[in-house]
């Protein structure tokens, strides 16, 4: 269905085989070095030396970005807990609890700084429900380059504990498969540009950012009319206004207009959708509400198939909604 290979001056990328139909789920992977909520640096590094050699190596290949600011706060963090063991390995040969641990060489420590790159510029934020994995590396989807317009986007399934990542929209073959890295709020392309240079070292030139198009141009237009929208919105509450649903439901309406315009569905999308159908419900305005839950479902087979939690708990919201016919 897909193969990794070199995407120009992006490095590796992976790119469709096939025609790959909007809903196919491309990948389904284990994570293979995790973190929970409670756990840091050196959770990090003790998790990557308990992994054998081969997935050790397999980590080491993915690429990172190490900016000045994120060097001297890793090598921080690392000494900070090298010398916290430290002390704790001298109170437990006090108390005869603990054999000790060999003291650590600048080589190990320079290895946990490697590892700590790595991870931080491959990880995904999970966000598991079950706040048993925060974050998490996939080898394979970390081979996926970024776009602000993707054609892809991942979820983690619990019950699975697999991140599964499903097309959006349908891909030709040949076309390169893309994810966002960025949480998506429909931000103007300075702010994402900033963020991606300070976080992954890259500008994106995807046709969201390609300001000299007539695309780029009008999608830029929208997502500052969808933000004006929005901060009149927060203003009038900050004002002590109540925020009336209907004033809500307008500025929910501009944002899906806007993703919906840019080609951009996924859980984001889905979620407004469901809001608008909860708004409309309250409004009076059932038939509209049912539209707009069905088109959330729909959203939700597509990026997160049948078999997530989440849309059976979408399914169950539609059949309420029904029941209010009869």
């Amino acid at each position: 269905m897909y193969e990794i290979r070199q995407a120009g001056t992006k490095g590796l990328g992976v790119f469709a085989k096939v025609f790959i139909p909007r809903g196919t789920r491309i990948f389904s992977e284990r994570p293979l070095l995790a973190i929970r909520p409670d756990q840091g640096a050196g959770d990090i590094y003790a998790a990557f030396r308990l992994l054998p050699l081969e997935q050790r190596t397999k980590l080491l290949q993915l690429s990172s970005h190490i900016t000045k600011e994120s060097s001297v706060a890793r090598w921080t963090q690392v000494i900070w807990w090298t010398v916290k063991r430290s002390v704790f390995d001298v109170y437990a040969r006090i108390w005869g609890n603990h054999r000790g641990m060999p003291a650590r060489s600048k080589h190990s420590i320079k290895e946990h700084i490697a590892i700590l790159n790595v991870f931080r510029s491959n990880c995904f934020d999970i966000g598991s429900s079950q706040a048993s994995i925060q974050q998490a590396i996939f080898p394979r989807i970390s081979r996926m380059n970024h776009s602000c317009v993707p054609n892809a986007q991942g979820n983690f399934h619990d019950e699975m504990g697999r991140f599964n990542v499903h097309a959006t929209r349908d891909i030709k073959a040949g076309k390169e498969l893309t994810l966002n890295y960025l949480p998506e709020h429909g931000a103007v392309k300075a702010t994402r540009q900033s963020r991606l240079l300070s976080g992954y070292g890259f500008l994106c030139d995807c046709p969201a950012c390609d300001l000299t198009l007539l695309r780029g141009r009008d999608g830029e237009e929208k997502r500052l009319q969808a933000h004006r929208k929005l901060s009149a919105y927060a203003e009038g509450l900050s004002n002590g206004g109540l925020g009336s649903a209907e004033a809500e439901l307008q500025t929910i309406e501009e944002f899906m207009r806007l993703f919906e315009g840019e080609g951009i569905a996924g859980r984001e999308l889905s979620t407004m959708y469901f809001e608008a159908a909860k708004l409309n419900m309250g409004l009076g305005r059932r038939e509209e509400a049912l539209r707009c839950a069905e088109k959330g479902l729909e959203i939700d087979r597509d990026c997160l198939s049948t078999d997530h939690p989440l849309y059976q708990h979408g399914v169950a919201t539609v059949q309420e909604l029904k029941k209010s016919f009869t």
